[in-house]
This record gives C-alpha cells, structure tokens and sequence, in this order.
C-alpha cells in the first residue's frame, strides 16, 4: 500500500495539515473570531432591539442586499436555497436568483451568472429566532470565517438532505462539509443561549415585580 503523502488543505481562517498517522488543524483565527464575535453580535441585537426589521436595516447599511418578495418560499425551492440569508451563487442558479429578485422586488433586473451575498424573504412577519440564526451566519460569512462558499454550502445543503456518505468525498470536501457543519451549530448555539439569556432575566424582571424587591 502505497505511503499516503503529507499535504496541507487551507482556507481563510485556518490550515489542516494531513499525513499517514495524524491530522492536524491550526485554527487559531478562527477561534479568536468566534470569541469576540457573539459578544459582537449580542450588542448588536440588543441595538437593533432584537426586532427582525431593524436587523435587516442593518445588513442592508452594510451593503447586503435585501429582498421581500411574495412567494419567497416556493421560488427559492426551485434552486434548493431557503428563506433567509443566500450566499454568493455561481451559474444558471446564481442567473436565477438575480432575475426573481429583480423582477418580483421591482428593482432593476441584474442577469449575471455571480450572485452576491443577499437576504430573501417573503413579505410578513419574520421569526425572531430565524432571523437571528440567519444574522448570525450573515456576520460570520462578513467575517470571512470558513465554510460559507459555495461548495461548502452546498455540500451542506446536500447533506441535509441525503447524509452524503463521507467514503465518497475527497479530503477537500469532507474538510469543507466539516466547516459549513460547525458554522450552523454556531448560529444554533447563539440563538439558543441568547433564548435562554432573555428568559432568565424576564423570569427575573417578574420574580423583582411579585416580590416587591430585587432579591432574586
């Protein structure tokens, strides 16, 4: 059997450095970005009053591009993409996206085969819980952290789906899926903690009212 070759795989934040008998991975910025990051994002959100409007205000002001259009749901299903926050798309998905947009947004019509990084929903009410999980992967695709191109997020997408079988893909791509993986749960974690956080001190602000007193 043939000695398998040392090589080395990286991407904006981090380097993966594979051999025969060990694999290791130096993600050093990644893990000083992820630090202050949530701390970031929770003054963020508490500036914007944790009220989904004012955070897409926000994006837009930093240059993102956002879109209600009716039927959000359905149109986007046509090229496996979901309601929220989309990453830059290359091809007749990346063509599609910015014809619909356009033309349901009643903005000019922008047909190119690269899309850039946008906000598409439907017109309503949006879910705060949602909006935060889709802002927080907004921030950190601002970020520049890994796993937020479009190979990475399509093998996420895939996986979601079908659980792709690892054994298949190269080292590239199981390292890619791996990232893609991470900054989800990330998104999740935040939206989790931040839940529990506003429920705490709501408990608190009514234990202060039917106590009479602020010994909690």
């Amino acid at each position: 059997m043939a000695k398998m070759k040392p090589r080395t795989y990286t991407n904006a934040t981090s380097k993966t450095h594979i051999n025969a008998s060990e694999t290791m991975t130096l993600t050093s910025q990644t893990e000083k970005l992820l630090e202050t990051m949530d701390e970031e994002l929770k003054n963020i959100v508490k500036a914007c009053k944790t009220n989904p409007e004012l955070l897409l205000t926000f994006v837009e002001q930093k240059g993102t591009p956002v879109y209600k259009i009716p039927h959000a749901d359905k149109i986007l299903a046509k090229i496996k993409e979901e309601e929220g926050f989309i990453t830059p798309l290359k091809g007749l998905k990346a063509l599609y996206l910015n014809f619909v947009t356009g033309l349901f947004a009643q903005k000019r019509l922008h047909l190119s085969l690269n899309s850039r990084e946008m906000f598409v929903l439907r017109n309503g009410e949006i879910n705060v819980y949602y909006m935060l999980h889709q802002f927080h992967k907004w921030y950190g695709f601002k970020k520049n952290l890994p796993g937020y191109d479009e190979k990475a997020q399509a093998l996420f997408k895939e996986n979601l789906e079908n659980m792709s079988d690892t054994r298949e893909m190269s080292v590239e791509e199981i390292l890619a899926l791996k990232e893609a993986i991470a900054r989800d749960a990330e998104a999740a974690d935040f939206v989790i903690n931040l839940a529990k956080e506003s429920t705490g001190a709501k408990k608190a602000l009514e234990k202060m009212k039917k106590d009479g007193g602020a010994n909690i």
